[in-house]
């Protein structure tokens, strides 16, 4: 294989990650004025905890670098290490290889962090009450089987969601097929595949951008701005479909401790996503993956709207009151994120001779930003390939607590 797979560092090109950020330092360091866990407030994200949608009995499989299992954010969440004979065990670097783990285990606190950490508050977990099933798959050492298998094992394991933050420097002809084959028999299985686009000037490449059905993701701010290139200007994607909180986040390691520390990226706002969509799928038993898909870009923004989508912002930013209140079985149970010339097509992953009604627009639409979410009210078998996969128990009991502050 050519180029090699991205460490956490890599996969994070965070604009800022070695600040110690307590919520009261906000206004000194020019953060939004929640602090880091302004995200919390802006999706209204108590209000749907304290309504018992926490996303109990929804399964995420997480795809990232190491974790360290054993800090007070993650203290009795669910997660079990899911080992790929590809890749080294994720939970093998010593407590002080920050840049190891810092990567997954912010992105883990932001599905199901408790709200504490070593510095006393911590981040706040979208959907604290799911299962975790975690994946090294984008871990250096791990070779270039690592993706199709991890997504093999968690279809076998009842996967609802893969969340993907990373990606790999390999050319994209090298990775697309047998992407597009994990994704397809993950697709035609019912399992929600969510990956983060790149940050600006990154490194890494997204092996998922051009991969049809996924939901590509990009990141803002409190103030729903996009999140800037280098030279400030906001950053552009073809294939984003939507964007959600990503900018000034809360996370763990990036100080050198185990308390709260401040990182931003793409990689923030995919955890963030794929919490959502447990909670509506909590929320939403009986919706298919497709009508849970159509009802992500549907609810974006304040108010409800016909489709848009421009390249900053794809189809809008992510409403979490919005995606839970309505009922996704409105809409139609075909997948929208297809599009013409990608694979895999819409017909080789759902067998059928329809085509999706509502792919995204070849043309760009006005500015999906402009009303903030912030302050709205209130078929097919599926070929497993064989893999080796050595389980380790590390599943802790789930709470859902969170400290609000």
């Amino acid at each position: 294989m050519s180029g090699r797979r991205w460490g956490a560092a890599a996969i994070a090109m965070a604009f800022v990650v070695a600040s110690a950020a307590a919520p009261g330092a906000a206004a000194a360091q020019g953060l939004p004025a929640g602090g880091l866990l302004w995200y919390v407030d802006a999706m209204k994200i108590p209000a749907i905890h304290d309504a018992d949608i926490t996303g109990d009995g929804v399964t995420i499989a997480v795809f990232d670098a190491g974790v360290n299992l054993e800090v007070a954010n993650l203290r009795d969440a669910d997660i079990e290490i899911r080992q790929l004979d590809q890749c080294p065990d994720p939970t093998e670097e010593a407590a002080t290889s920050f840049e190891a783990l810092q990567h997954g285990t912010s992105v883990t606190s932001l599905i199901v962090g408790n709200g504490t950490s070593d510095s006393g508050t911590g981040p706040v977990g979208v959907a604290p009450n799911a299962r975790i099933l975690y994946y090294g798959a984008l871990q250096d050492s791990c070779d270039g089987n690592a993706f199709p298998a991890a997504v093999a094992d968690a279809i076998a394991q009842g996967a609802d969601i893969v969340s993907m933050s990373g990606g790999s420097t390999r050319l994209a002809d090298e990775l697309s097929q047998p992407s597009a084959d994990a994704v397809a028999d993950a697709l035609r299985a019912g399992v929600l595949v969510v990956a983060g686009l790149p940050n600006a000037d990154s490194a890494w490449e997204n092996e998922l951008g051009k991969v049809n059905g996924v939901v590509n993701v990009a990141s803002v701010d409190a103030a729903a701005q996009a999140a800037p290139r280098r030279d400030g200007s906001p950053m552009t994607n073809d294939d984003v479909d939507i964007v959600a909180p990503g900018v000034d986040m809360a996370g763990l390691g990036w100080d050198g401790t185990w308390g709260m520390s401040l990182w931003s990226g793409n990689s923030a706002a995919t955890p963030i996503v794929a919490g959502l969509l447990a909670l509506a799928k909590e929320k939403w038993p009986d919706a298919t993956a497709s009508q849970l898909l159509q009802s992500l870009i549907r609810n974006t923004g304040s108010t409800p709207h016909e489709l848009e989508w421009t390249s900053t912002f794809g189809h809008g930013i992510a409403n979490a009151t919005r995606l839970v209140q309505e009922d996704p079985s409105q809409y139609p149970d075909e997948n929208p994120l297809f599009t013409d010339g990608q694979s895999p097509t819409f017909d080789e992953v759902y067998a059928s001779n329809e085509t999706p009604t509502t792919a995204a627009p070849d043309a760009e639409g006005g500015d999906v930003s402009a009303a903030l979410p912030w302050f709205l009210a209130g078929g097919a078998t599926v070929v497993v390939a064989a893999v080796v996969i050595v389980i380790i128990m590390r599943s802790r009991k789930k709470s859902g607590g969170y400290e609000h502050v």
